[in-house]
């Protein structure tokens, strides 16, 4: 489809930022010369070619030049430490990556392409696209793992076309659109971005990598370049409102996209109030395990009063969403259960880990439908739309990226001085909080600051054991997490919380009736 779009308008702009601008023609240009290269170094189908590539022009050239190599591409995130990309890189079986003549040092042992400095015009006419099934992979996106490793989820062709062209249908998208993307390659939502937009003869417009955290730089590009889409988490499009408050003019936008996190009931109001009533503003869900997004929902101009939430909505064509209990029966309506994906939009997998696959996607015993199985609760309402209610372990959202706290714990415990450690999210500042106990203290409790969190009883420290217990996390609600208790620890009521360090009890609200004896506590807070 991008490639009818190169031959029937040749000279209109697919790439537009501040580095540069590409027409049709010569991002097709660019992407057949690169793909032919790929080619000559063995690119080939359901095999994956890296990407490590800041915010620009690149990383679209990169997208496009790897789909028509044939092989499919792995996003990986610039700013990730060098040993996590290793570990990545190694795991998908990366022999060649692309990424910016700055960055080629880095990876030496592979077959390293810099995007920005690749100048060629060889390529056979017609190109030779390889042969590729709707099932092959087009790419794969690594997101955060409860044992600390990352899972590589698996999206092919047919997967991933199916949600854009569901979404392109619904909001009419068109040459005359642009979309604006703001997303991180590695997230998902970047995917949308891209081609959404060239399927349809439309221009995606790129933020600098330096200023993409910077609203006052993002409406200079949204009225500089006409924007009409905008595609986010919340609380990106929260940052943009506060920043218009006081510097509004005139916008192109008609579409607001929302998806990722949890949308403030107040939001909806202010971006019409800040943007235009004109305005359409869409709630997004789903997961990266079903191609982008599996349910949507048009939000009202006035969201009634009695409503606690955004509903999470209706499913996206050809993708289906159910409500079942823990022996897989249909919940009825207003009754919470966990949400299952069905449909042609879920993944192959994760990437090289049979045993989470087989986890997380089942079989329906009674359907035979294969189901991707959420993590999510919800329940159905009578006017036939999903609630969502929270989730059902560990995993929070945090600037809309899916974390799993238990994989910072994880690393966290790797380091030769901490012992143990939980992780939780201070709401307030959407920060990551984390408390430690040591192996060893390098100095006396009482010459601690109490500031630090440590409890100045310094009776023998008894070994610590990590259980699950419940803790209450605002604004996902009840669910289950690490508790540090001794063996010797009674279920008592009331809990004794006089001895514990206020920071600790403030962020984890430990459930009542679990007595900690106040001599085997260390939390230090670190993040």
């Amino acid at each position: 489809m991008i490639i009818e779009q190169a031959e029937r308008i040749p000279n209109a702009w697919a790439v537009l930022s501040s580095r540069g601008n590409l027409t049709y023609k010569q991002l097709i240009d660019r992407a057949y010369s690169l793909a032919f290269f790929l080619q000559q170094q063995g690119a080939k189908p359901n095999h994956l070619i890296a990407i490590f590539v800041e915010k620009g022009w690149e990383q679209i050239v990169a997208c496009l030049a790897i789909l028509l190599s044939g092989a499919a591409y792995l996003p990986l995130d610039v700013g990730s430490p060098l040993d996590r990309l290793c570990t990545l890189i190694q795991e998908a079986d990366v022999k060649i990556i692309l990424t910016q003549s700055h960055c080629q040092p880095i990876f030496t042992h592979l077959t390293s392409i810099s995007v920005d400095k690749f100048i060629s015009d060889v390529y056979p006419i017609p190109f030779p696209i390889k042969q590729q099934l709707a099932t092959d992979l087009a790419y794969v996106i690594y997101t955060s793992g409860s044992t600390g490793k990352p899972k590589g989820v698996m999206i092919s062709h047919q997967a991933v076309i199916n949600t854009i062209l569901d979404m392109n249908s619904r909001l009419e998208i068109s040459a005359n659109d642009r979309i604006f993307a703001l997303s991180h390659l590695n997230f998902d939502l970047s995917v949308y971005d891209i081609f959404g937009a060239l399927t349809t003869g439309g221009a995606i417009v790129i933020p600098d990598h330096q200023h993409y955290k910077d609203p006052k730089h993002w409406y200079e590009m949204l009225i500089k370049h006409r924007v009409t889409i905008w595609n986010s988490v919340p609380m990106l499009m929260q940052m943009l409102i506060e920043y218009l408050k006081e510097n509004y003019h005139e916008n192109q936008l008609r579409h607001v996209l929302l998806s990722g996190d949890w949308i403030p009931l107040s939001l909806p109001k202010s971006i019409s109030m800040t943007l235009g009533e004109h305005v359409t503003i869409t709630s997004l869900g789903g997961a990266t395990e079903a191609s982008i997004w599996s349910i949507a929902y048009p939000i009202p101009k006035q969201i009634p009063r009695k409503w606690k939430s955004i509903p999470y909505g209706m499913p996206l064509r050809n993708q289906r969403y159910y409500v079942y209990d823990s022996h897989l029966n249909d919940c009825p309506e207003w009754v919470t259960g966990e949400l299952y994906i069905g449909g042609i939009g879920l993944a192959d997998g994760y990437w090289k880990d049979r045993i989470k696959t087989e986890s997380s996607f089942i079989i329906h015993p009674h359907t035979n439908e294969r189901l991707y199985r959420t993590g999510d609760y919800g329940r159905f309402v009578p006017s036939g739309y999903i609630e969502f209610v929270g989730r059902k372990d560990f995993q929070v959202k945090l600037h809309g990226h899916r974390i799993e706290l238990g994989e910072i714990e994880y690393h966290l415990e790797q380091h030769p001085d901490i012992h143990q450690a939980i992780v939780t999210v201070d709401n307030k500042s959407q920060r990551l909080i984390a408390y430690i106990m040591p192996e060893k203290y390098s100095s006396p409790i009482d010459s601690c600051h109490e500031s630090v969190g440590l409890i100045t009883d310094q009776t023998k420290r008894a070994n610590f054991k990590l259980v699950r217990h419940g803790v209450l996390h605002e604004g996902i609600g009840p669910f289950l997490r690490k508790a540090t208790i001794t063996a010797h620890a009674k279920l008592l009521e009331p809990i004794n919380r006089d001895n514990i360090a206020p920071q600790a009890w403030q962020s984890l609200h430990i459930n009542e009736g679990i007595d900690i004896p106040h001599s085997i506590i260390s939390l230090i807070r670190i993040i």
